[in-house]
């Protein structure tokens, strides 16, 4: 008996059926592959294959790029032993770090913030030619806190600097008598009379008074907190409590600067000429003392 052929149509039905049955199958593969890569990450964890995929990055000693701080004029007041320092810390500790890789950039922005100069917490990231490049707040020098026979560097909000110098060396406004101890590099100096003697600092110098001004004396035992301007003629000028604190008995604000300011057109002095000045209060009597 003869065999009976197949119809075309058949035929073409039985292919699409395969070809079905074949899309299924991939499809369900894929989803099966992804489902296992997504179980292995989950069991190792993210940071295991990111240290794998870590291990695929060639060691590299990058180097790092610092913004480093200007003064209005555009130059870099930062002494140049002290960038150098600052570089060679940066150097060592991006040393052997994989390339394009997280850890070398937190190392750099930790070593940065640890030396003392910067407020807050410094970004690093890498750039297209390799290198890192670091954004930081940089603490800027304000006036000196004499401590022993050394001129401890601090900024406007009292953080000690990794800078300090001979007595006299410093080039900057100096504090004496300061009640609390000194602190740690990068840390704030603690007590409200340093804060105040910063806050006159401040104050003096948007009344553009500071240019005869050497420091500020700001009181030790029963005199703590009463602050004394110190011309550079060494003349002691007592201003009294700090901006906002005056006591019973002292003049506003405003009276001590018109005072300050009367001396120095009068006379072309600050302080007058006079060897001792109080505008506390009234100073009349003081001056006809001195007369």
């Amino acid at each position: 008996m003869a065999r009976k052929k197949t119809s075309k149509k058949k035929s073409a039905k039985f292919d699409q059926d395969r070809a079905d049955r074949n899309k299924r199958i991939a499809i369900v593969s894929v989803v099966v592959v992804l489902g296992a890569g997504a179980f292995v990450g989950g069991a190792m964890g993210i940071g295991e294959l990111d240290q794998r995929a870590a291990d695929f990055v060639v060691p590299t000693n990058a180097q790092v790029l610092i913004d480093w701080p200007t003064d209005a004029v555009g130059s870099i007041w930062m002494p140049i032993t002290d960038r150098d320092t600052i570089e060679r810390l940066l150097s060592r500790a991006v040393q052997g770090g994989r390339g394009l890789t997280q850890a070398p950039l937190k190392e750099a922005a930790l070593a940065l913030k640890n030396t003392g100069w910067i407020e807050g917490t410094p970004t690093a990231r890498w750039t297209s030619d390799g290198e890192i490049e670091i954004d930081a707040l940089w603490r800027v020098p304000v006036a000196a806190v004499r401590v022993g026979e050394r001129e401890i560097i601090i900024d406007r909000d009292r953080n000690a600097l990794p800078l300090d110098y001979a007595l006299g060396e410093s080039n900057q406004l100096f504090f004496i008598n300061v009640d609390a101890r000194q602190p740690a590099i990068g840390e704030q100096w603690l007590g409200t009379d340093l804060q105040d003697g910063l806050a006159l600092l401040e104050l003096l110098e948007e009344q553009g008074l500071l240019e005869q001004v050497a420091g500020f004396d700001l009181g030790k035992d029963a005199e703590s907190g009463t602050i004394r301007l110190i011309s550079t003629r060494g003349t002691k000028i007592i201003w009294g409590a700090g901006p906002g604190r005056e006591r019973p008995g002292e003049v506003p604000i405003g009276q001590k600067i018109d005072r300050l300011k009367a001396f120095y057109e009068h006379t072309g002095l600050i302080d007058g000429g006079f060897e001792y000045l109080d505008i506390r209060g009234s100073i009349m009597e003081k001056l006809r003392a001195e007369g």
